[in-house]
């Protein structure tokens, strides 16, 4: 099993969950030591009574009504994962070098079709245009065996495309067969449920609750860990010659995973003493995801969806009983080719929502630290302008897609992906009176729209606050400048008063005399 190192999968447990799990690791051992008792008043004294209870619950753990291994006739195969990057137009020239770097790093030992200067055509063409450009291909990468990512990788095709001043990359990995091996093994694997002891230190010595997860669920999580593993490792590598928003962020994604099936039969229904098989589920395929099945039963499509899941990819599968047409060198290239176009045409679509979705949990942060900041009875007016400069700063490149794709750009790009999945020829094509295509354009557009108007609403906000602040501020300076010309003057008043006598008792008795005659010829004048 491959060492989980990436920062998603990590933190899918919180510290508390997993003091649970080890704590429930090592409780059960020692209560399973404990006799069963058929009458819980002829417990032992040092035995608490709810350790009994638990101990008899303990029989019913082990009761498996539900198995998710893989079913006779099923096979599921990996073939790719398309995964896709963003780089604002900006770092242009710092991605032409990057680029230059990683193919030079990582070029194919025995056939290197790359031409480099592809890299240079395609970066001058965006920096001396305002408007997008065609899909180019850059070439193969191939990992060398000696690489840390050889273990995970075989090759890395890598395309890209310019969108709203932006530049989308997509990298279509092909798995090595180490890694392929690693999760078929796990697809095929029987994951029993999981309970889990949640004592709490209040009830410690009187009552500890539990908790309970499926199989099915914890199977998903791990078949899910390795693809984000596969995802991480690889931009990790890429990340070393020039930064992708993504990665340099701590977010994950957006990714298109390519599968090979093989389903000769499809059950759903069980006997009275047959255990309920949720493979479909536990491989993040169950019918409780948004899907669409081609006629001939061919290719599937399958969106995952839902708060449990960290990655939220798009899955195609296609049954290998689809006739192999001429042309191509094996029927796993034939599939992954069907897929390119879907993908050119759907990734910049998933980079725009995801960014807007990523943007839009930011702005919500925000949100409450200039809210609770606001209540305070003196904020923080510098605080204030550093959130309101990042909200800029994030803005930005919503601006772009909101501003650069238009409501017709949208639809074009509807209209594209709808014919690519004409291909597959969809059995139910409508989910929900629309089909997935558009709901997924349709919701990014909203996504984007949505979180733009809410943003300038919260820029509003926080200008208010500011200007408040300014007002607030002026008018204590105001006061402040009036009590200290009033204090300075008085100082003054007194300095000269205390110069004046120090000045009189130095001269001598005429000099007195003469100014006291002048003093009283003052009083005498004035009063």
């Amino acid at each position: 099993m491959f060492e989980i190192k990436n920062p998603f999968s990590r933190k899918r447990y919180t510290l508390k969950q997993i003091f649970y799990k080890n704590f429930t690791r090592i409780v059960v051992p020692l209560l399973k030591k404990i006799p069963l008792m058929e009458d819980l008043e002829n417990r032992p004294k040092f035995v608490p009574q709810f350790i009994i209870q638990l101990r008899q619950m303990l029989e019913y753990w082990d009761d498996e009504s539900w198995t998710n291994n893989n079913p006779k006739g099923v096979e599921v195969n990996l073939l790719s994962l398309y995964v896709s990057e963003y780089v604002p137009i900006e770092d242009i020239n710092k991605l032409n070098k990057g680029l230059k770097m990683v193919f030079k790093t990582f070029k194919p030992k025995r056939f290197n079709m790359n031409d480099i200067s592809r890299i240079d055509d395609f970066c001058n063409k965006v920096s001396q245009s305002i408007h997008g450009e065609r899909w180019s291909n850059f070439g193969l990468l191939e990992v060398d065996k000696g690489s840390d990512l050889s273990e995970f990788v075989k090759y890395i095709e890598v395309h890209a495309t310019h969108v709203a001043s932006t530049i989308i990359l997509e990298f279509i990995i092909t798995p090595s067969q180490n890694y392929i091996n690693e999760i078929k093994k796990l697809v095929e694997k029987n994951i029993v449920s999981e309970t889990v002891l949640t004592p709490t230190f209040k009830k410690f010595f009187s009552f500890w609750g539990s908790s309970s997860k499926l199989g099915s669920n914890i199977k998903k999580g791990l078949i899910e860990d390795l693809l984000l593993e596969l995802k991480w490792r690889t931009l990790q590598e890429i990340s070393k010659y020039f930064d992708m928003y993504f990665f340099k962020n701590k977010l994950v994604p957006p990714s298109i995973e390519v599968y090979r099936v093989t389903q000769t039969s499809c059950k759903y229904k069980y006997g009275e003493n047959e255990n309920i098989n949720e493979f479909w589920d536990s491989i993040g395929m169950g019918r409780s995801n948004i899907r669409e099945i081609s006629k001939d039963g061919f290719w599937q499509l399958v969106a995952n969806r839902g708060d449990s899941n960290l990655d939220s990819s798009i899955k195609i599968l296609c049954n290998s009983e689809i006739p192999r047409k001429s042309g191509y060198q094996s029927l796993d290239f034939q599939i992954i080719y069907h897929v390119r176009e879907l993908s050119m045409n759907l990734l910049p679509i998933l980079v725009m929502r995801d960014y807007a979705l990523a943007l839009s949990k930011q702005i919500g942060i925000s949100q409450k630290k200039t809210f609770s900041s606001i209540k305070k009875e003196n904020p923080k007016y510098k605080k204030l302008i550093n959130i309101r400069y990042e909200l800029e700063q994030n803005l930005h490149l919503l601006k772009r897609f909101k501003n650069e794709k238009g409501e017709r750009e949208f639809e074009r790009v509807k209209r594209d992906i709808m014919h690519c999945l004409n291909n597959f020829e969809p059995a139910n094509p409508k989910f929900n009176e629309k089909r997935w295509a558009e709901i997924i354009v349709d919701n990014t557009r909203y996504l984007i729209d949505r979180t733009y108007s809410y943003s300038q609403n919260f820029s509003k906000i926080i200008d208010d606050t500011v200007k408040l602040l300014e007002i607030k501020t002026n008018n204590s300076l105001r006061k402040r400048t009036f009590w200290l010309t009033i204090i300075t003057v008085i100082l003054s008043l007194i300095a000269t008063s205390f110069a004046g006598i120090s000045l009189y008792l130095q001269l001598n008795q005429d000099t007195h005399d003469t100014v006291t005659k002048l003093v009283d010829t003052f009083k005498n004048f004035f009063f």
